[in-house]
C-alpha cells in the first residue's frame, strides 16, 4: 500500500496546482501595502518545495509571483528581491527570473531617474538574460527622495525620462498592464509635471491594455493634488481594456481615454469627487452618449457627494449591452437610470449603496425585467450610517417590504452590510413570499444569534446557507431565556427549510464576550435544520479564544446537537 507522501509526490500536476492555489488564497498579502506579511507565504509555500518535483514546480510558480526591483546606490547595482523566497533555498537565478508575473518598482521619481547608472544597471539586468520574459504586469511606487538625498547637480531632462521608462520595459517585454500608484508629491523639479507626462506616455505608448493611475497618500488632503494632472498627450493611449481613475487624480485626461476607448473597454472603475459629473467622465464632456458596446464592469464610487446632489435623468439611452457587474457606492441615490437601462439582460451581479433604496430600487428592478433580466447571481446593499437610515425613512417611495421581497425572488445571493440586521430591511423578510429563490444570505454585523434571525432563515424555503459576522456573541448560556433554549426551539420555531444545509460564521467581533454563545448560535441551527449538514467556525487555535471555542464544541451542553451535524469545519484564520 502506498504512503501518505508517495499519493501526494504522484499526485496529477493540476491537482497539485489546485491545492497550492488554495493554500496561497489563505495567505496571499497585497504585495504594496504590507510586505511583511509575506512571512506568512513562507510558512505556508515553503514546505511544499521538499514533496517533489512536481509540488516544487507548482509552489515555485507562486512564490516567484511577485519580486521587487531597486537600484543600490552603494554598490550601483539593481537588487532583485522575491518577498516569500526561502533563504536556505538554493534555484538559478534565471529560472526564477522567469517565473515571475508582476514586477514591482519602488522609485525616488526623479533622483532614479536622473541617474545614469540605474538605467545602466537595468541595461546590465537585461543583456544578462535576466529579464522577465512572463511578466504580465508592472508596478510603479512612486515617491519623492529626501532633500538631502537629491544631488543639487543632477539636472532631470526629458531624455533621461523616456531612456528610463523604455528600460523598464525592456524588462518586462510582454508587459500589458502599467499601475502608478503615487507615495506621496513628487514636486523636486520645476518641470516635474512634463517630466511625469514623458514618463507616463512612454510607459503606455501603444502596447498597454490596462491604466491604474490611484494615489495612494496617506496623509495628503485629495484637494492639495489638484493641480496633478496627466496632459492631453495620454490621448493617443488606445486599445484599453481597463482603465481606473482616483478622485485624487485631474479627471479631463481620463474622461477622453473613457470615450476614446469606449469600443475596447471592458472594465471601467472611477472615484468621483464632489464637483465630478460621472456622466461627463465617462463621456469625455460630449452631449453624444458612446455605446460601451464591450463594457463587463463598472465601478462607481463616490467620496463626499451630499443626499442634495442629483444629475439629470437621461432616457432610452443603452450604454452598456454587455454589462454583467455593477458597483455603485458612496453617499448619495442615484437619480438617473443610466446604468439600469438597456442592459441587454446580462447584468448578474450589483453592489448599491444603502441610500439608493430610497430611490425606488424596484422601479429600477423594473427596469431590468423589461430588459431581459429575469434572475441575478448577487446584490450586495451596504454603506449603511445613520444619516442613510434616516433619509431612507423619510424618502422610499416604495415601502422597503416590498423592495427586499422583490429581491429575494430574483436574486441567488444577497448581502447586507452594516447594520442592517436590526434595520426595517433585515425584518421584511420576516415574512418572505413563498416565490422566493434565495440561496445564500451573507450577513454583516449581525448583533447576536437571536430568534429575529431565526425567524428570516426560517422564512426563505429556498435557502440553502447563511453566512454570518457576529457584531457582538450575546449573553452567556446561562442569562439566555429558557424559551430562547436548544431543547424548546423545535417547538417553537417552525422548521427550517429542507434545503438549508451550512452555516458559515465569517468573523467574531467582540472575542471578550461569552465564548459558549458563539457555538450555541451554530449548534442551534442543528436543532432546526433537518438536513442541517455543516457548521463553518473561523477559529485560530493558537489563540485562547480559539482554543475555547474548540473545547465548547464537543462539551455539554452542546456535544449532542455537535453529533448531529455531519460536518464541522474549522476554518483556521489568523490573528
Amino acid at each position: 500500500m502506498d504512503s501518505p507522501r508517495s499519493l501526494f509526490q504522484t499526485l496529477p500536476m493540476l491537482l497539485v496546482r489546485k491545492v497550492v492555489e488554495y493554500l496561497e488564497g489563505r495567505s496571499r498579502a497585497s504585495f504594496d501595502i504590507d510586505i511583511s506579511k509575506h512571512n506568512e507565504r513562507k510558512a505556508v509555500l515553503n514546505p511544499l518545495l521538499l514533496v517533489s518535483e512536481r509540488w516544487r514546480a507548482a509552489a515555485l510558480e507562486s512564490i516567484c509571483d511577485n519580486c521587487t526591483l531597486s537600484f543600490n546606490y552603494s554598490s550601483r547595482a539593481v537588487e532583485v528581491a522575491i518577498p516569500a523566497w526561502p533563504a536556505d533555498f538554493s534555484y538559478p537565478r534565471f529560472r526564477k527570473s522567469r517565473l515571475v508575473k508582476r514586477v514591482v518598482v519602488p522609485l525616488y521619481l526623479w533622483k532614479d531617474m536622473c541617474d545614469g547608472a540605474f538605467c545602466e544597471a537595468l541595461s546590465t539586468i537585461q543583456y544578462e538574460n535576466l529579464s522577465f520574459p512572463a511578466a504580465n504586469a508592472l508596478i510603479l511606487l512612486l515617491s519623492k527622495a529626501t532633500d538631502n538625498d537629491v544631488s543639487t547637480t543632477a539636472v532631470t531632462t526629458k531624455e533621461k525620462v523616456v531612456n528610463f521608462a523604455r528600460s523598464l520595459m525592456y524588462l518586462a517585454p510582454v508587459a500589458r498592464s502599467v499601475s502608478l500608484r503615487l507615495l506621496s508629491l513628487c514636486e523636486l523639479e520645476p518641470n516635474y509635471e512634463q517630466l511625469y507626462d514623458a514618463l507616463v506616455s512612454e510607459l503606455y505608448r501603444g502596447k498597454i491594455t490596462s491604466l491604474d493611475v490611484r494615489n495612494r497618500l496617506n496623509q495628503v488632503e485629495p484637494t492639495s493634488l489638484g493641480h496633478f494632472s496627466l496632459s492631453i498627450s495620454l490621448l493617443g493611449v488606445s486599445g484599453l481594456t481597463s482603465i481606473a481613475h482616483g478622485s485624487d487624480v485631474s479627471c479631463a485626461p481620463f474622461s477622453r481615454l473613457a470615450y476614446l476607448n469606449a469600443t475596447t473597454l471592458k472594465k471601467l472603475d472611477i472615484e468621483i469627487a464632489e464637483e465630478m459629473n460621472w456622466l461627463d467622465l465617462i463621456y469625455g464632456g460630449t452631449e453624444v452618449l458612446t455605446v460601451y458596446s464591450e463594457l463587463e464592469s463598472l465601478s462607481l464610487r463616490v467620496v463626499d457627494v451630499p443626499y442634495t446632489t442629483t444629475w439629470a435623468a437621461i432616457e432610452d439611452v443603452a450604454p452598456f449591452p454587455l454589462l454583467s457587474t455593477l458597483y455603485l457606492s458612496g453617499g448619495y441615490p442615484f437619480d438617473d437610470d443610466l446604468v439600469f437601462r438597456g442592459n441587454g439582460g446580462t447584468l448578474q451581479n450589483l453592489q448599491i449603496p444603502f441610500s439608493t433604496i430610497a430611490r425606488n430600487i424596484m422601479g429600477r428592478f423594473n427596469v431590468l425585467k423589461r430588459s431581459g433580466v429575469t434572475r441575478m447571481n448577487r446584490i450586495y446593499i451596504g454603506e449603511v450610517t445613520e444619516r442613510d437610515r434616516e433619509f431612507v425613512e423619510g424618502n422610499a417611495e416604495v415601502p422597503i417590504e416590498q423592495q427586499i421581497h422583490r429581491m429575494v425572488e430574483m436574486v441567488a445571493t444577497l448581502k447586507l452590510d452594516e447594520d442592517t440586521t436590526d434595520f426595517r430591511m433585515f425584518y421584511a423578510m420576516h415574512d418572505a413570499p413563498s416565490t422566493a429563490t434565495l440561496q445564500h444570505l451573507e450577513l454583516h454585523n449581525v448583533r447576536h444569534m437571536t430568534s429575529n434571525l431565526i425567524k428570516v432563515l426560517s422564512a426563505i424555503p429556498s435557502l440553502v446557507s447563511c453566512s454570518c459576522n457576529l457584531y457582538e456573541l450575546g449573553p452567556s448560556i446561562d442569562e439566555i431565556p429558557a424559551d430562547e433554549r436548544p431543547s424548546r426551539l423545535r417547538t417553537k420555531y417552525y422548521p427550517m427549510g429542507s434545503n438549508f444545509k451550512t452555516w458559515r460564521l465569517l468573523r467574531v467581533d467582540n472575542k471578550d464576550a461569552p465564548i459558549d454563545v458563539t457555538v450555541y448560535s451554530s449548534m442551534l441551527l442543528a436543532v432546526l435544520c433537518p438536513n442541517f449538514r455543516q457548521v463553518d467556525l473561523p477559529l485560530n487555535l493558537r489563540n485562547d479564544f480559539g482554543r475555547k471555542i474548540a473545547w465548547a464544541t464537543f462539551n455539554d451542553p452542546f456535544k449532542p446537537y455537535a453529533e448531529s451535524v455531519g460536518r464541522l469545519v474549522y476554518r483556521e484564520v489568523s490573528e
